[in-house]
This record gives structure tokens, C-alpha cells and sequence, in this order.
């Protein structure tokens, strides 16, 4: 073997690597420096240290990570590790350092009182940004604000208190449980029975995956959920992900950007035939649609589709975790089961207004319960 000394090579390759440590010792301490700024006037403690065999890029607990999210086990030994170390403590994803808690004090902090001290990360964009692009939970800072201006404006509770549309899902729901004691997975219809009401508020139509399973959007559901599975594997990997291959990931991200973008267009293009017009708002034979109201202040057609694509997810997912975390409960607690029937039976078979709802205490307590004991973020 001859070797060229004239060669380039092994100069480039120690200018690289000459140039990943300096900056990674820059990194290192700009971050020491900033860190120094919380702990002093907070009196911070470091966090116990979550036992990794490799102590630099923590490649076991990425691995044990993913293993538990495909036996899905991944909530009960995250709840293991807090019982074993604590309610906080630190470990290592890739090369990033990582603080795990579930104390109510550091969470009112994150969420609430401290809400602009913290920020999305690069490891939540990294990982989910080529499904929900620069939708507002992977936002930070003014752009977060610029999402939530754009977006509250269509929340007021007169426009998403369509309780006529919602009781035809809930009579889809109710169509899809048999009625001869099999065995049904109702946390599969509650999903279903949230993307329906969700596409329904958002576009005006529904997907219809309960009265039409077997219909194209079957695929589309398959599609939503291989995407955030994906998506949440991508994270798992941290920096090591953009190393291993994500065919079905990115596959099921351009069906699902093809049918939004379906949407948004025929948004626009309704938009552009109403611009003008003396009846020119956001209802459409008397329903208000979500997406006509957001192109009433954008027709940028990435900003539509990516905020599009948090709501469906928030308003899917967590809706349907909640619901069916409740039920879990309710069916293991007779007594409960009892007295919230007892409560609905007051309405003598007559559909709820919002006032009547609001006025239903126990089911509120049923709700927030359900919150305050089981996670309601979908796995």
C-alpha cells in the first residue's frame, strides 16, 4: 500500500476533529457559565445520576429506552426509575444532558412561573420537525407568540361549542362497541372517535374512521400514528438518528402532508371566492370550521398546514388518552360508575348544553381526576 503524503485527507480530518473540540469545549463552557447564573441565586442541588454503563453518549439507556417503547412498558419503568432515584434526577441522551422530573414545584416552573426561562430544544425540533414543521409546540420565544396570537383568536368558546356535531361522533362511538359482551378495545375507538371530531372541527369534514374503517383513511390513520411513532424513535436516538434509515417515517409524513395540504388549499381557494363578500366569515351552512377562520389571517400555505398538524395532534391524543385512562378507572370502581350515571341520568335523555356540562360536578371531578392520577399524554 502506497501512501500519498501530498494527500489532503488526514489534514481535513484533523481540522475536523480539532474543530469538534474546540467546540465542544466552547459549548461546554458557555453552558457551565449559564448554568452557574441559575444555580447560585436558586440554590440548586445537583440531581442524583441515573446509573449508565457508557457515561458519554449513554447509548445503554437509549437502547433500554426504545426496547421499553416497543413492549410498551416504557410509562411503568419511567415510573421505576423515579421511585428508584427520585423525583428528579439526571441522565445522558446522546450527547446531550438530560433532567427528568415529575416534582410538582419544577413542573410549575417549566409550565407557569417561569414558562420563558425554558425553551422547546433542539432535541424536540430535531426529532418531530419533518412532520409538524414550525408548529407552535416546537416554537420558542417570539415565534411561540406569533403562533399563539395566530391561533387563540379561533379558541373563543362560542365557536368550538358545537355539541350537535360532536353528538353525531359520539353516536358513531357508541354504533362501534358491540353489544354481545365481546372484548373491545376501546382506547383504539376513543383515538378514532377524536381524529373524527378533530378533522371535523378543523376542515368541516370528518375522516369518518368509525362509520368508514375500511375506507382511504384508514391508511391515513395508520399513517398519523406510524409519523408520531417515528417521531418519538427519533428522539429516543437523539444526534445518532439522522444515521438510521426511516423509510416508513417519512413515508407516512408525506401522506399525511398530501392530505393537509388538500385542505389548505381548498381553504385558500374558498377564502379567495369569498374575499369581498358581504357574508365573508368562517361558516360554512352554518358551522364554523377552524380553517377557514386561520386563512382569514394567513395564506401562507406551510403556516397553515404546520399549525393544522399541532391542533390534529393535541386534539386527538391527548383527548383520547384522557377518556380512555378514565374509563380504565370507571370500570374497576363500581361506586364511581354509580354516581356519575346518576348525575347524567338528570339530564332525562336530553342532549347537554355547555351550561348544563358545566354545571355536571362530578363529572368534572371525574375529569380532573382522571388528569391528576394517570398520564393523559398518549404514549
Amino acid at each position: 500500500m502506497i501512501y500519498n503524503s501530498s494527500s489532503p485527507v488526514p489534514s481535513i480530518l484533523l481540522g475536523a476533529l480539532v474543530l469538534a473540540a474546540v467546540y465542544n469545549l466552547i459549548s461546554y463552557i458557555t453552558t457551565s457559565r449559564s448554568r452557574r447564573k441559575i444555580i447560585k441565586p436558586n440554590d440548586c442541588k445537583p440531581p442524583p445520576k441515573y446509573p449508565l454503563r457508557d457515561p458519554f453518549f449513554g447509548i445503554d439507556g437509549i437502547r433500554d429506552a426504545l426496547r421499553a417503547a416497543k413492549a410498551k412498558t416504557f410509562l411503568e419503568e419511567k415510573r421505576g426509575h423515579y421511585q428508584q432515584y427520585g423525583n428528579t434526577f439526571s441522565s445522558r441522551l446522546s450527547t446531550l444532558s438530560i433532567i427528568s422530573t415529575i416534582e410538582p414545584e419544577n413542573i410549575k416552573a417549566v409550565l407557569s412561573t417561569k414558562f420563558e426561562d425554558f425553551e422547546v430544544g433542539s432535541p424536540r425540533k430535531n426529532a418531530f420537525s419533518p412532520l409538524l414543521g414550525n408548529g407552535i409546540i416546537l416554537c420558542d420565544g417570539q415565534q411561540w407568540e406569533r403562533s399563539r396570537a395566530f391561533l387563540r383568536p379561533s379558541f373563543s368558546r362560542s365557536q368550538v361549542g358545537d355539541l350537535a356535531t360532536l353528538e353525531v361522533h359520539v353516536q358513531n362511538l357508541v354504533k362501534a362497541i358491540p353489544y354481545d359482551g365481546t372484548a373491545v378495545d376501546v382506547a383504539e375507538l376513543f383515538l378514532r372517535y377524536t381524529a373524527d371530531v378533530t378533522t371535523d372541527f378543523m376542515f368541516g369534514e370528518s375522516i369518518q374512521s368509525l362509520s368508514q374503517p375500511e375506507s382511504f383513511h384508514a391508511d391515513l390513520m395508520a399513517a398519523f400514528r406510524d409519523a408520531q411513532l417515528g417521531g418519538e424513535w427519533r428522539f429516543r436516538l437523539g444526534r445518532f438518528a439522522r444515521f438510521v434509515p426511516q423509510p416508513k417515517f417519512y413515508t407516512a409524513v408525506r401522506l399525511i402532508h398530501t392530505y393537509m395540504d388538500a385542505h389548505v388549499d381548498r381553504a385558500l381557494k374558498y377564502r379567495q371566492l369569498q374575499h369581498g363578500s358581504v357574508d365573508d366569515d368562517s361558516k360554512t351552512d352554518g358551522r364554523y370550521i377552524f380553517l377557514h377562520e386561520l386563512s382569514k389571517v394567513t395564506n401562507d400555505r406551510r403556516t397553515l398546514r404546520d399549525e393544522l398538524l399541532t391542533i390534529f395532534f393535541a386534539g386527538r391524543d391527548t383527548t383520547s388518552a384522557l377518556l380512555s385512562n378514565l374509563f380504565f378507572v370507571l370500570a374497576r370502581n363500581d361506586h364511581i360508575w354509580t354516581r356519575l350515571t346518576a348525575e347524567v341520568d338528570e339530564l332525562h335523555g336530553k342532549q347537554p348544553t355547555l351550561e348544563g356540562l358545566k354545571a355536571m360536578k362530578y363529572l368534572g371531578f371525574c375529569l380532573n381526576e382522571g388528569q391528576r392520577v394517570l398520564l393523559f399524554i398518549s404514549e
